[in-house]
């Protein structure tokens, strides 16, 4: 089996860890004014470039939080309606790709950078249930595509200071980011790798997370995810796998 590589971004999973920020833990500050949260998420997760080994890494953890704006790992959101039932938000986010596929043996040519992306997200809260859908296009000219997400959670808690929660959805990618993420563009074609453009593909997803607070303050989250491959996406010929998995853990201080 191929070892772990130090890599960041690190997968899928940090989506999930990102997503837990919406959940307040136990002990989260919850003051008027200006809410801060930072912390260090560490994961693993494999790549879908090679059919052995992960890729892993550390990254710092932040979030500032207005009544309508806030600002953090996951990026920009400003809360245009918030009921409590309907939040209908604004968004600036950027876009990590699951793995580094220049660190594969033939496919050094294949560099994918971070994408920035704006839309718009709406949430709906039913008792202990939420579901939300996402749209985001490129504005930063990296891939020129766009995605739609959507996706159903819950929670509970086990005590005053243990919550589950579990997660399940799926991202349609157009073909510009889907072949960004999973093909071969034609200026990085050469006599060994041929060109592939990837059809727009749904990806479903499910996951569990879980968060403890040690204190006020202090709180351990955590996630699983796996990921599905369509055969729109695994007909790639630098596309090893048909389902991706990740773990992520983070610390998180609140004030």
């Amino acid at each position: 089996m191929h070892p772990s590589r130090q890599h960041t971004p690190f997968g899928p999973g940090l989506a999930l860890l990102v997503a837990l920020g919406f959940f307040s833990p136990p002990g989260s500050a919850q003051a008027e004014g200006l809410r801060y949260t930072v912390g260090l998420i560490a994961g693993a997760g494999q790549s879908p470039f090679e059919k052995d080994g992960t890729e892993s890494g550390l990254i710092p953890d932040f979030l500032i939080e207005g009544d309508r704006l806030s600002f953090g790992t996951s990026g920009l959101t400003y809360k245009a309606i918030d009921s409590g039932v309907f939040t209908l938000s604004a968004r600036l986010a950027p876009r990590w790709f699951v793995a580094d596929p220049t660190e594969v043996a033939g496919l050094e040519q294949l560099e994918r950078d971070i994408a920035i992306e704006a839309g718009l997200s709406a949430r709906f809260a039913f008792g202990n249930v939420q579901a939300e859908i996402e749209m985001l296009q490129d504005v930063s000219d990296t891939h020129g595509g766009m995605a739609v997400t959507a996706a159903l959670s819950t929670g509970f808690s086990v005590s005053d200071r243990f919550m589950i929660g579990a997660r399940m959805g799926a991202t349609w990618m157009d073909a510009d980011l889907a072949t960004y993420s999973y093909g071969v563009l034609p200026a990085e074609a050469s006599g060994s790798l041929a060109a592939y453009r990837v059809r727009d593909s749904v990806i479903p997803s499910i996951g569990i997370n879980a968060s403890y607070a040690f204190a006020d303050h202090v709180s351990l989250t955590g996630g699983v995810e796996t990921s599905f491959l369509p055969d729109s996406v695994t007909n790639s010929p630098i596309v090893k796998r048909d389902t991706l998995t990740s773990v992520v853990v983070g610390l998180r201080y609140a004030f």
